[in-house]
């Protein structure tokens, strides 16, 4: 790494000694190196005795390793010894190394566990379905009344609502540090016995209960029972304030009350403490317990020395010019309550012998598309246009940026049927869902071996990539077609039927995909009888025999294990069930991290002249040269208007409710004595959910380092319109770039 040369904001900060202060840090501003840099001066300047660490605190165990590997340089440049005097830890991390040293404190055994999200998430799903199942009367109850009578197709519908619910529930508790008893009895105090509260600490109860089982925590209760510690045991505390005089918090907009808690007994009166942000870069704040005000507030407070670190050397001035825009009409926009969604600094480009000077400005590589298009004309005008682009730029990054990960998956998929070299960073890449789409279609027909349209898709799913050329695909389409019209099923399994094919398809094209069906059906008759072991057995023995790729291998154990944990907690579970949960993984309804390169630790500058597909949340971090943003409607990106529609307000919940808003609020009602008017809670849930999708906004423009390009669509229904702080970018942009006359 070469020596690091600190810009005037920089080397104000890096004069640091002692104390509290803020840092308000704009996208690329370089507050990593900055604050790696400041961790590694402190050690050298002798500030940190022996047996002492600068404590660094970061959101994401990617940023852990960042921050260890730049700290760790600069420690060499001062000629001393790695991996002293400092330690990294994501805030989990550090709650995990508190409770460790004192579970006896936290009420633990030495060898407790803590269940990761995807088993938290199983747990909660079995005892929310039970639930469902046990009450109709609440369903019917908040059912829009044209939709009563479709409850039974609604199921699937309310579970993953309810789910939600009562995820959102449980962590919002945890955070407020309320036990399902506690909550009880403020119910009983308060004389608020009111349903969605009883649904609330019902499942919360048997979540717990069903953790205490296994002798486990979740990741809430780590951070829950690390403050217990520390406030338990003063000697404990004390010992750690000496082991970490200092403390650095990255990203700490994205702090909840509790996490702010634990640092500030770690830091103590008259500790040190620097906590760096961005406040419009908060976006992980709807129905989490993350929330910007506490950066905010601290920014404020008497003893804080506040600092700014405006300068970025990312984007061109253009596409700095269009993200200040944004902020500086935020404080006049239509809705007065959104004024204070995004707040100064605003950013500054830097100075001309600046190391790490900002690209030449090409206000021509800003492209507002403000044409009315369907979502699907959207993605086809936005592959043909990087196709194009990456002809003439195969040396440089290019990313496209949605908000869903639905809208994601249909532009890989289209980019992959242009050939083109895609990545994801989805909720579930392109790998893990292709894997878990040829396992749900081959268990679907298991379950069902007399059904045609499943032998056919089950044949189609294994067989698409090995037929990639276009006549072959053809002759496989057609071929499948045909399989799914035949009814005499078992005659063509047990090899008395030929399956007639369009004339149209070749002699040679329909001879490959024959004898490809042929071994298909030697597969079904090999493995009919693994049909009779356990689920996850049967998923692990078809895996054997259908991959090599040690990726798909790994991410089949990984959900037969999944599938064995759902299965011991539901003795009815069956193979069909087995398939409708993979299929939830193969269509992103479900997410499971898998083992592909793009899911682990991620550098866009290593995947020049391919395409990077990825929700604008995991672009949060990361840059390229050319950014495309679809989508940018009043659904995606609503404003607290009228006509606004939101993803979180239900077609078939009635009056609109946002249940998940209204549940939270009688939480906090309870902590405060007061009782909310149903549909309060869901008023201002939009007004949060609006402030949150402009800052995701901001995020998703200052991810371009040289070219943008936003475009909209009307939505599926044809009901939605330009967003209105894209209408306000559009038409700055237009008047402040129009040819002169």
């Amino acid at each position: 790494m070469s020596e690091f040369v600190p810009r005037t904001a920089q080397a104000e900060i890096l004069r640091y000694t002692h104390g509290k202060m803020g840092i308000a840090a704009v996208p690329g501003s370089g507050k990593t190196h900055t604050l790696s840099y400041l961790a590694a001066t402190l050690i050298a300047s002798d500030r940190v005795q022996e047996g002492q660490e600068v404590l660094v605190v970061t959101l994401v165990n990617s940023a852990v390793q960042n921050f260890s590997k730049r700290i760790s340089s600069f420690i060499r440049q001062f000629h001393l010894l790695e991996n002293i005097g400092y330690r990294v830890r994501t805030l989990h991390g550090l709650a995990h190394d508190i409770v460790r040293e004192r579970p006896d404190l936290a009420g633990l055994e030495n060898n407790f566990q803590i269940l990761d999200e995807r088993a938290s998430n199983d747990i909660l799903e079995q005892i929310v379905t039970t639930w469902q199942r046990n009450h109709p009367d609440f369903l019917e109850k908040y059912t829009h009344p044209d939709s009563v009578e479709k409850l039974s197709y609604l199921g699937s519908k309310w579970k993953l609502v309810l789910q939600s619910m009562a995820s959102s529930f449980i962590q919002q508790a945890k955070d407020m540090e309320l036990t399902p008893a506690r909550i009880d009895d403020a119910m009983a105090q308060n004389q608020c016995e009111h349903d969605l509260l009883r649904f609330g600490v019902e499942v919360y109860r048997d979540y717990q209960n069903a953790l205490s089982y296994q002798a486990a925590i979740d990741f809430q209760d780590l951070i829950r029972l690390a403050y217990h510690v520390l406030k338990l045991d003063n000697d404990y505390l004390q010992r750690l304030q000496q082991r970490w005089p200092y403390i650095l918090e990255d990203e700490a907009q994205d702090s909840s009350a509790l996490q702010e808690k634990i640092l500030r007994l770690l830091c103590g009166k008259d500790g040190n403490w620097v906590r760096v942000g961005d406040p419009n870069q908060a976006i992980y704040e709807t129905f989490t317990t993350a929330n910007p005000r506490y950066l905010l507030d601290f920014l404020k407070e008497k003893d804080v020395l506040p600092h700014d670190l405006p300068e970025s050397g990312r984007s061109t001035p253009s596409i700095i010019q269009l993200a200040n825009h944004l902020i500086e009409w935020n404080q006049s926009q239509p809705a007065p309550e959104l004024v204070s969604s995004l707040v100064p600094p605003l950013i500054k480009p830097t100075a001309d012998d600046d190391p790490q000077p900002n690209p030449s400005d090409a206000p021509e590589k800003i492209f507002l598309f403000a044409k009315q298009l369907t979502p699907e004309r959207e993605e086809d005008m936005i592959v043909q246009s990087v196709v194009r682009w990456l002809e003439e730029n195969p040396e440089q990054t290019v990313a496209i940026l949605v908000t869903r990960n639905e809208k994601g998956a249909n532009l890989v998929q289209k980019l992959k049927d242009r050939h083109i070299r895609t990545v994801e960073l989805l909720q579930t890449s392109f790998a893990t869902r292709k894997t878990a789409k040829k396992l749900a279609n081959l268990l679907a027909f298991f379950a069902d071996p007399l059904s045609s349209k499943k032998l056919s898709m089950a044949f189609e799913a294994l067989y698409e990539d090995q037929f990639e050329e276009p006549e072959l695909k053809t002759a496989l389409h057609v071929f499948c077609g045909d399989l799914k019209k035949q009814s005499k099923l078992e005659d063509i399994l047990f090899g008395s039927t030929d399956i007639p094919m369009d004339g149209q398809v070749e002699v040679e094209e329909q001879h490959r995909v024959e004898q490809a069906f042929q071994q298909f059906v030697q597969f079904l008759h090999d493995h009919q009888a693994a049909s009779l072991l356990p689920i996850h057995q049967f998923l692990l023995t078809l895996s054997m025999h259908l991959f090599t790729n040690p990726q798909d291998l790994a991410l089949t154990y990984k959900l037969a294990e999944m599938m064995e944990w759902v299965a011991k907690g539901d003795p009815a579970f069956t193979i069909s069930d087995c398939a409708m949960e993979l299929d939830k993984v193969a269509h992103n309804r479900l997410r499971v991290t898998g083992f592909s390169e793009e899911e682990l630790e991620f550098d866009p500058d290593q995947h020049k002249g391919e395409v990077v597909v990825a929700t604008i949340h995991k672009a949060k971090g990361l840059e390229w040269d050319r950014v495309y943003l679809v989508s940018a409607n009043n659904y995606d990106f609503p404003s607290n208007q009228p006509y606004d529609q939101y993803i979180s307000e239900r077609y078939f919940i009635r009056d609109r409710l946002n249940l998940e808003a209204e549940l939270l609020a009688l939480l906090q009602g309870l902590q405060d004595n007061k009782t909310p008017r149903e549909g309060n809670a869901t008023h201002q849930a939009r007004i949060s959910y609006s402030a949150e999708r402009l800052r995701l906004l901001y995020v998703g423009i200052t991810r371009a380092r040289k070219e943008l390009v936003i475009t909209w669509n009307e939505g599926k229904n044809k009901n939605c319109v330009m967003a209105i702080p894209f209408v306000e970018l559009n038409a700055f942009w237009e008047q402040n770039n129009a040819e002169p006359a």
